[in-house]
C-alpha cells in the first residue's frame, strides 16, 4: 500500500480488484455523470493563495457539534459497502476509532448500525433514509440512539432512485443473478469472488427486521419501494421531534432549502449532490456550499462532501465555508484497494496531504483556514 501515493491510486487498484458492476457500483453517477465530473472541476478551480516564512506548526483538529476531532474531515455514509470488499465497513471503523474521526453509517449499509457503532464508540453517527412506514423510523433513530449515536444526517435527495447507467450496463441487481457475463466477471477477479464468496453476499441488515411483510420482492426493491418520495418539511419537522440529538440534514443544494432546514429546528445542513449520483445536472457542491454560506452567514454549522480527494480538497471547501468535509469514495476506494490496509492508506493519505497543504499555505490550524487563503 505505501506505493499508493494518492487516492487516485486507490481508486485504479481497486478498478483491477473489483469485479465491474461492483466498481461501476461505487465509481459511478447519474445519467452521463456531468453531476460527477463536475464536483472534481469545480473543486480544482478553487485557487489558494499560499503565504511563506510563517514557521508553521500544524493544528488539524476540528470542532464539531462541541466535539474535537484529530481531523477536519470523516467518513460519508455508503451504502452496501461490504460489496466493495468483505467487511470494508469495519475496517473504516477502525480507522476512525483509531484516528478519532466520525463515521456516518447508512441506512442502506451492509452492517448493522450496532456493529459498527461498537467497533467505533463515540465515533458513529447515523444517515436515514425517511421511510414511508413511521414504525421504521422510529426503531431506526431508537437503535441508533440506544447505540450511543448522537448525531443524525437525514439524506433528503433521494425523492426517486438516480438514472445510474453504468449499474444498468453492467446488469448490476441485488440478490445477484448469475448469468454468463456475471460470472465471467467474478472468475476475472478471484480475490474479490473468494474473499466474498467467504463472507457470503452482502444485504441490508439495517432493514432485515422490517421485512416480514415482503412478498414477491428483493430486499433491493423493498428497500426502494419504503423511502417517502413526498417527503417533507412537516415530516422533519416531527422527525426534530423525535430525536433527542444533533441534527443535519443532508443533501442540500439551494439556498432556501438550507434555510428551511435551519427554520425546522435542524443543528446544520449538509451539503450534497449525492456524489453526482441523484440529478446529472445538479451544480457541484463546492459550488452550492459557497452559496449557503454567504447567505447563513458565520453562526450556521455546514458541512459538505462531493468529489474530495486530496487534503487540498478538504483546505478548498474550508475556505469556500465549510465547517467540516466528509468523503466516501476516497475511503471505500481504499477498501476496495487493500482491504483494512487500504483503508488505513486513505485515511493516512488524506491525513498528510491536509497537515502538508497547511503548511505549504502558511496557515497554523483548520480554525484560522478561511477565504484569506482563497486566491484572487
Amino acid at each position: 500500500m505505501k506505493t499508493m501515493s494518492c487516492v487516485a491510486d486507490l481508486a485504479e487498484r481497486a478498478r483491477r480488484r473489483l469485479p465491474a458492476f461492483a466498481f461501476g457500483f461505487l465509481d459511478g453517477g447519474s445519467g452521463e455523470e456531468g453531476g460527477l465530473r463536475r464536483n472534481r472541476e469545480r473543486l480544482e478551480a478553487v485557487r489558494l493563495m499560499p503565504r511563506f516564512c510563517r514557521a508553521v506548526d500544524p493544528d488539524s483538529s476540528a470542532v464539531l457539534f462541541g466535539r474535537t476531532y484529530a481531523q477536519p474531515f470523516g467518513i460519508a455514509p455508503v451504502g452496501m459497502g461490504n460489496l466493495l470488499w468483505p467487511d470494508a465497513d469495519f475496517a473504516l471503523a477502525a480507522q476512525a476509532r483509531i484516528r478519532d474521526l466520525p463515521m456516518v453509517v447508512s441506512t442502506v449499509a451492509s452492517t448493522t448500525i450496532e456493529a459498527i457503532a461498537e467497533a467505533a464508540p463515540g465515533n458513529v453517527w447515523f444517515q436515514l433514509y425517511y421511510s414511508r412506514r413511521p414504525d421504521i423510523n422510529r426503531d431506526l433513530l431508537r437503535r441508533a440512539w440506544d447505540s450511543g449515536i448522537r448525531v443524525l444526517a437525514v439524506t433528503v435527495d433521494v425523492p426517486r432512485a438516480g438514472d445510474r447507467r453504468r449499474d444498468v450496463r453492467n446488469r448490476f441487481v441485488l440478490p445477484f443473478r448469475p448469468g454468463l457475463r456475471f460470472l465471467a466477471g467474478v472468475a476475472a477477479r478471484p480475490a474479490w469472488a473468494l474473499a466474498t464468496l467467504r463472507a457470503g453476499s452482502p444485504g441490508f441488515p439495517n432493514l432485515a427486521p422490517y421485512t416480514g411483510d415482503i412478498t414477491g420482492q428483493t430486499l433491493t426493491e423493498f428497500v426502494s419501494s419504503q423511502i417517502k418520495g413526498d417527503l417533507s418539511w412537516n415530516d422533519l419537522r416531527g422527525l426534530r421531534q423525535d430525536w433527542p440529538g444533533k441534527l443535519l440534514v443532508k443533501g442540500v443544494l439551494a439556498v432556501d432549502d438550507a434555510a428551511a432546514a435551519l427554520d425546522i429546528g435542524a443543528d446544520g445542513v449538509w451539503v450534497s449532490n449525492h456524489g453526482g449520483r441523484q440529478l446529472d445536472s445538479a451544480p457541484a457542491a463546492i459550488e452550492s456550499l459557497a452559496a449557503i454560506r454567504a447567505a447563513l452567514g458565520d453562526a450556521a454549522t455546514v458541512v459538505m462532501d462531493g468529489g474530495i480527494r486530496s487534503g487540498e480538497d478538504i483546505a478548498r471547501a474550508r475556505v469556500m465555508g465549510a465547517d467540516f468535509v466528509f468523503a466516501g469514495r476516497a475511503f471505500y476506494y481504499g477498501a476496495a484497494a487493500g482491504g483494512a490496509a487500504g483503508a488505513e492508506r486513505a485515511a493516512d493519505l488524506l491525513a498528510a496531504d491536509f497537515s502538508r497543504t497547511l503548511v505549504q499555505l502558511g496557515c497554523p490550524s483548520w480554525t484560522e483556514l478561511d477565504r484569506r487563503w482563497l486566491w484572487p
